[in-house]
């Protein structure tokens, strides 16, 4: 990348005898903003790029704003580079700092031993890791010699360099210690660098400050915590729930809590992480629980690629005979509110009112039908044959074959584990009643009935729709998938 530059002033890309070298660097700045510094020659197709080490060959020297750091033996200053290898320096000074430290004698300052010590049994009660105990100790290099140099240390390890979980609870706990009575504690995230455990004990330990306060009558103050986290809700309890609801980004419109803590309490212990979604349809069981879980799997490709989370819809479990109250509890909370339900049971009219005038959209397949009967009354021979093959999958061949046997006994055991297609040779049913039949036997014997197989039965119910669009399965679950994403 030599280049020859001659006494006349005029730069030559091939040097000759009496021409000075010379290098030519290019400094280009893209949209991205960032610099890219290379040494380029006409004669050579591709420029090199400048490294660091390439830099200091060329021993530029500089008078700027941050002069003064070279004034100083620090990382990468001058003064550092002409010492060359520094490691005495480094361990005399190790050994000035801990002789520095111990000549201190911090520790033997009542006040100071005083208040290390209540915020160490301040931190341990709210969980955070003290591996020692704490102590008072000097910390050079951190606001000059003066009171600001004095740090809270765990044996003789600065706090400051603890893990992140660690220094928040501890400084958490600093400050409520100095606060006597009725303290107003603000937490943003409590569970940022915190391990679930801990975050139960962290909230368990406030509420029991506060209850010990309330029981001697003194001032109990206030906790205001935001959480991303469904273990920090449970934790929390219905009864400290409040949620805020948002017209639009940054614009608080309604602050809402539950009219009545024991609707809200199941959906805290099954499913808390609905909590945090923006619209949220709540099943009636594990089955139509797991169902959807799996079926939302299929659903991106139908809207540009995005799930329902990014809508910030969410599937809840209702467990079974609460899932009414619990569509009415969160509608009452603000979230938009749907529920998911086969219709084997009747809803009262009274629910059916109150769900109506909260706004609550019920899907289900309607006829009576529990979803089992939905799902193998729509379903063809070939399906229904897959069907029971993810059954014996997940139940065993011989239980399902049994179960089948018990209740068609016409069919006969050999013909029961062959083709399906084929059980109307030997059976007194048709096609029909034979897929109520063994419907039946799936919903009494649970075959389905848990949400791990659920998920699984999703991709076989996919299909099941797709090749019978007009069953009250297919129409059903349009209705759900549409709702979750407008």
């Amino acid at each position: 990348y030599i280049r020859g530059w001659t006494s006349a002033g005029e730069l030559r890309d091939e040097p000759e005898g009496e021409d000075e070298p010379v290098l030519t660097v290019r400094l280009t700045v893209d949209a991205t903003m960032e610099p890219t510094w290379e040494l380029v020659c006409d004669r050579v197709e591709d420029p090199r790029t400048l490294s660091n080490r390439d830099r200091a060959l060329f021993g530029l020297v500089r008078l700027a704003g941050e002069d003064a750091r070279h004034l100083a033996w620090g990382q990468g200053s001058v003064l550092a580079r002409l010492t060359g290898d520094n490691k005495e320096a480094a361990a005399r000074l190790a050994e000035a700092y801990r002789t520095a430290r111990a000549s201190a004698k911090l520790a033997e300052i009542e006040s100071l031993a005083d208040a290390a010590d209540l915020a160490e049994r301040f931190a341990k009660g709210l969980g955070a890791y003290v591996e020692g105990a704490y102590e008072p100790g000097l910390e050079l290099g951190r606001s000059g010699l003066s009171s600001g140099s004095i740090a809270l240390h765990d044996s003789g390890v600065p706090l400051r360099l603890a893990g992140l979980g660690t220094r928040r609870l501890a400084t958490l706990a600093i400050q409520k210690s100095a606060i006597a009575e009725g303290a107003i504690v603000l937490i943003d995230e409590i569970e940022h660098g915190l391990e679930p455990h801990r975050i139960i004990g962290a909230i368990a330990q406030l509420k029991a400050d506060q209850a010990k306060a309330l029981e001697e009558r003194k001032p109990t103050g206030q906790i205001l915590m935001t959480t991303h986290a469904d273990v920090a809700l449970s934790e929390a309890g219905a009864e400290s729930l409040r949620v805020v609801q948002t017209a639009r980004p940054g614009r608080a419109t309604a602050i809402a809590r539950p009219s009545s803590p024991d609707l809200i309490r199941p959906l805290m212990r099954f499913t808390p992480r609905a909590m945090f979604a923006r619209r949220i349809v709540v099943t009636e069981g594990n089955t139509e629980l797991g169902l959807l879980l799996g079926l939302r799997e299929d659903w991106p490709v139908r809207h540009g690629g995005r799930p329902i989370e990014q809508q910030g819809a969410a599937v809840a479990d209702g467990n079974g005979e609460q899932a009414s109250s619990l569509a009415l509890a969160l509608a009452g909370l603000g979230y938009p509110t749907a529920m998911f339900r086969d219709s084997d049971t009747v809803l009262a009219p009274a629910t059916i009112a109150a769900l109506a005038a909260a706004g609550v959209p019920v899907f289900e397949y309607g006829g009576g039908l529990n979803t089992e009967q939905a799902i193998f009354s729509a379903a063809n021979d070939e399906l229904v044959q897959a069907l029971l093959a993810y059954a014996r999958e997940e139940r065993g061949d011989a239980a399902v074959d049994d179960n089948l046997n018990t209740r068609i006994p016409d069919v006969g055991i050999g013909m029961i584990r062959g083709n399906f297609a084929d059980w109307s040779l030997l059976s007194a049913l048709d096609a029909i009643q034979l897929r109520e039949a063994v419907a039946e036997v799936a919903a009494r014997k649970k075959w389905f009935k848990d949400q791990r197989i659920g998920r699984g039965l999703a991709p076989l119910v996919a299909r099941i729709a797709a090749a019978n669009a007009a069953a009250p399965l297919a129409t059903t679950l349009a209705q759900v998938e549409a709702w979750l994403y407008a």
